[in-house]
């Protein structure tokens, strides 16, 4: 291996990049040779008579440097050879179609022979070319998408998760955690679809289940929502509260929001057992799929104090939720493009366009629990079309205990 790559990748690579090199080179050549010399898509387009798409595609891959850019903008070799027919008509050289046709062959047998597909051969490109990569993941997550949303019949413009960990008062070894979390816009694309969401533990004996319009969380956020809020009917299902959406309203018009806030007490310790590199931190697996998931871990500035957080982005799969810390669940991580961005102190920062009255809200949940605001650090993480069944997870070494 080098540089992490098997062999077998470094040899297909470079294949990819012979392949480019010789497209580049004789596409040059024929387009030099058009009369007038076209530079522009739309005076190459009118001499040969082709798509301006087409023309464009092919001076913008012919014009740069690296084989694989070429291999991976240039259009298929159908509308190649079409290019070629067309300026074989302008009367240009035939011994230069000629060099040109042996490159678009050369093309059209590695497309089968190392990909089978052209989506596949730009998947294998895009690895090594990191604008290309974020341009394949994002119509990939998109496309998981649009056909999750379509099977679930449900779907949500943001799913905001914010975990505020605080030292809990009176006991110096624990951590008190408050959550935010929920869709923002969500809306059902058809009628009749069951929705359900578990939101916490079951409250106390003196609240009835199957009740209509239950309020969610200890904390209501209705004052911040942009949407009006969802209708939903509350099960108690063992010790977890399970909600469902109410009604059958659907399409943007019947956009709501629904975000709940809780509170647990000296949830988990505040530091690590000594020789021990245990992390903790917070996990994000959204209930319905959403355009955007805003994720941010808030911490007080005496939690975790000198512990950058590390991205760890889970499948599913049929393990069911993974622990960070067990070594097995590493088969299970997908590698992303995504990243944490530290948001630095207070609430200055603390704005998504998503998220209008977010900052407003931090600072009423902090108010309610009689928390300084200004004494917490934030770090997010955005994903855009995050996968569903996927689990985004950011993580911490806390310091080590006596």
């Amino acid at each position: 291996m080098t540089d992490g790559r098997q062999t077998s990748d470094i040899a297909i690579e470079d294949k990819i990049r012979e392949v480019g090199t010789d497209l580049a080179r004789t596409l040059r050549m024929v387009i030099e040779a058009v009369p007038g010399q076209p530079r522009r898509p739309n005076h190459l387009a009118r001499e040969l008579g082709l798509n301006r798409a087409i023309s464009s595609r092919v001076l913008s891959a012919t014009a740069k440097k690296d084989p694989l850019e070429v291999t991976h903008i240039i259009p298929g070799p159908e509308p190649l050879r079409s290019l070629l027919r067309a300026a074989a008509e302008k009367d240009v050289d035939p011994a230069i179609i000629a060099r040109a046709e042996a490159a678009v062959a050369r093309f059209d047998r590695l497309i089968t022979a190392v990909a089978g597909t052209r989506s596949r051969l730009d998947a294998i490109i895009s690895s090594s070319l990191p604008d290309a990569r974020e341009k394949l993941e994002l119509s990939s997550k998109y496309a998981v998408f649009k056909g999750m949303s379509q099977l679930m019949g449900v779907q949500a413009e943001t799913w905001l998760t914010s975990m505020l960990y605080h030292p809990t008062a009176g006991d110096p070894k624990r951590l008190d955690v408050a959550s935010i979390h929920g869709a923002i816009g969500m809306q059902r694309l058809r009628p009749g679809v069951a929705v359900h969401f578990s939101f916490g533990k079951a409250p106390p004996t003196s609240w009835s289940a199957d009740h209509e319009e239950a309020p969610i969380g200890s904390m209501p956020l209705e004052r911040f929502y942009t949407n009006p809020p969802a209708r939903l009917r509350a099960q108690q299902n063992e010790d977890e509260l399970v909600h469902s959406f109410i009604g059958d309203e659907v399409g943007p018009s019947a956009a709501v929001d629904m975000l709940a806030a809780d509170h647990h007490e000296g949830a988990i310790e505040r530091s690590g057992s000594p020789g021990t590199q245990r992390k903790r931190g917070g996990a994000v697996l959204p209930d319905i799929p959403a355009k955007t998931l805003i994720f941010d871990m808030v911490l007080h500035e005496e939690v975790f104090a000198g512990s950058d957080p590390v991205l760890y982005v889970y499948n599913v799969g049929l393990r069911g939720r993974p622990d960070v810390n067990d070594p097995r669940r590493d088969v299970d991580r997908m590698d992303v493009q995504e990243s944490i961005e530290f948001l630095g102190r207070g609430t200055d920062r603390l704005h998504a366009p998503e998220v209008p009255h977010y900052a407003d809200m931090l600072r009423y949940v902090c108010d309610q629990l009689g928390w300084d605001v200004g004494a917490f650090r934030t770090y997010r993480c955005r994903v855009q079309y995050p996968v569903h069944g996927w689990v985004v997870c950011m993580s911490f070494v806390p310091p080590t205990g006596a």
